[in-house]
């Protein structure tokens, strides 16, 4: 991973936006989710319900993002396999749900409390707070794609190489996080998207971005 490191350090940054990139990404996504439709369709399905009882959710989150590991380098996995990733990863999945629990709590109640004083020293404390939030939102559509990719996983290091991929490529991030953002926004509002796919797409994005990206900076993991 120090290869990773270094590769993303050194980026140049006058490449950091790149829309064709992104673009690629979308796509290619897109094509893994029609191509494989049916199997998305289960495995957003079982994810969904698994969410519905909260103790399930994040494992079989989890699994959905394995699944979708092995699906952007041109392997599938079976349901069986899917349930087997969901008990392996049960453990760093709930690590990972709660660590973003208290970090959106810390967020929340930062904005609220400074916001609510309405002078120029607060409103700027808040603005920052808000500000650190999206960014701790952004880099987790890289952190579980890093942890599955990773030949020893480690949330703290898929944590580091997020946000590192962020600040070497911000306006690539950017423009992928709000478009998940404005689809998920719209399969909440019309419902049937977000039963029939928009997780498994948003899972396969996040997959192909950091795909793209260990391709981008030559590394092998």
């Amino acid at each position: 991973m120090s290869d990773l490191d270094n590769s993303l350090k050194n980026a140049p940054r006058s490449t950091s936006f790149r829309g064709p990139a992104s673009l690629y990404v979308v796509g290619r996504s897109l094509r893994g989710w029609y191509e494989d439709w049916f199997q998305q369709f289960l495995f957003n399905f079982l994810t969904t319900l698994g969410w519905a009882t909260i103790l399930l959710g994040p494992p079989m989150l989890f699994a959905m993002y394995e699944a979708a590991h092995e699906r952007v380098r041109g392997r599938g996995i079976e349901l069986y396999d899917f349930f087997r990733a969901a008990r392996h990863h049960a453990r760093a999945s709930w690590t990972w749900a709660l660590v973003n629990l208290l970090v959106g709590v810390v967020i929340g109640v930062n904005v609220l409390f400074y916001w609510q004083w309405a002078r120029p020293w607060s409103i700027f404390l808040a603005t920052l707070f808000f500000f650190a939030g999206l960014f701790w939102a952004m880099i987790q559509m890289y952190v579980i794609p890093y942890y599955m990719a990773q030949k020893t996983p480690s949330l703290k290091l898929a944590h580091k190489n997020a946000a590192l991929t962020f600040l070497a490529a911000p306006g690539y991030t950017g423009l992928l996080f709000f478009l998940t953002l404005l689809l998920y926004l719209l399969s909440l509002f019309f419902i049937l998207p977000w039963i029939l796919a928009f997780p498994a797409w948003a899972v396969l994005l996040g997959a192909q971005a950091v795909q793209d990206r260990l391709q981008a900076y030559g590394v092998e993991m």
